[in-house]
């Protein structure tokens, strides 16, 4: 993941092709919900992750999980920028499934055919390799594609729908059952950033660590809202979500203004969700001056003890129910 800063710091890295080029990288690992169990900011060389001398890719995929402490039988996904057969070997020895796309340079001595040549048989060919404990698959889309995988032991297909631009029509290829299940699971770390670039933070400032800092709390909202989905089945989105805690926090540890004045759209949404929650709402005399009941507009003495509004006796229940 990236966090956008355009200002000086040794640790601001530029990546070509990301949505967000200038900023500080994290290494992230992250449920294919966009849950992000575990990060780590990169500064080059004092990255806090293991050295497992395997190379920086997988010192990054073994690094996070240890610091999650992922317990064995779970499964990785990972793009051609950690993947190599070194990593899929290791992970197989720790118990851990894995599985992700590789790039030309990893493969070494597998004898596939070059991608130049793979490109030009019909979409939808596949030619594979088993060796190891680990099942290596070239599939040819729309462009050729390597996955390495550990889940499986034998190669098995299963259908796909792709356009086709001469019939103008959807056409059904044979594809890999390994690269179906990484595209199902791939992408929890994107989807993370995606969420939490729709409601930003966006106080600016001009120290170097305030980027980290509001970016920090979008990422644990975001966290917080995709921990309540599994819990509540998606009741809300990540809007009203982020709106009800924002109201909590005021409710709980806000402080009134001190200036009479018109009252925000927020402040009324506040009371109204303290209105009506129908906890320990008592009527109380206040022991001052006659004020103006919120219900029907008479002088009185008492007020709610909970929403500080004067009320009536008689008000007290109509106020708190309609």
């Amino acid at each position: 993941m990236m966090i956008e800063y355009f200002g000086r710091h040794g640790c601001k890295q530029f990546i070509r092709g990301k949505p967000i080029r200038f900023g500080y990288k994290i290494w992230s690992l992250a449920s294919s919900s966009g849950f992000v169990h575990q990060m780590e900011p990169y500064v080059g060389s004092h990255t806090h992750l293991v050295e497992t001398g395997l190379g920086q890719g997988p010192s990054v995929v073994l690094g996070l999980a240890e610091k999650a402490e992922v317990p064995p039988g779970v499964k990785f996904y990972h793009d051609n920028l950690f993947t190599t057969l070194s990593l899929v070997d290791e992970m197989t020895l720790r118990g851990y499934g894995s599985c992700g796309t590789m790039r030309q340079t990893q493969l070494h001595n597998v004898p596939f055919t070059a991608p130049q040549t793979f490109k030009k048989t019909p979409r939808g060919d596949a030619e594979y390799l088993v060796e190891a404990e680990k099942l290596i698959v070239r599939w040819n889309d729309n462009s050729v594609v390597t996955v390495v995988s550990n889940m499986e032991r034998e190669f098995t297909e299963t259908e796909a729908k792709r356009w086709n631009k001469q019939k103008r029509t959807m056409d059904k290829v044979r594809q890999p059952k390994c690269i179906q299940d990484y595209n199902t699971h791939m992408g929890g770390v994107d989807l993370h950033d995606q969420f939490v670039s729709r409601y930003r933070v966006n106080i600016r400032s001009k120290k170097w660590w305030w980027p980290c800092f509001s970016w920090a709390l979008n990422s644990a909202m975001v966290n917080s809202w995709c921990y309540y989905r599994s819990w509540k089945s998606g009741e809300k989105d990540l809007l009203s979500f982020q709106r009800l805690v924002a109201q909590t926090l005021l409710l709980r540890h806000g402080t009134k203004p001190s200036r009479q004045g018109r009252r925000s759209s927020m402040a009324v949404a506040i009371t109204d969700a303290t209105r009506f929650d129908n906890l320990n709402h008592w009527p109380c005399n206040t022991g001052s001056r006659y004020k103006r009941c919120k219900n029907c507009g008479g002088r009185t003495s008492f007020a709610c003890g909970k929403c500080d509004v004067p009320l009536h006796v008689e008000c007290f229940k109509k106020y708190h129910t309609e």
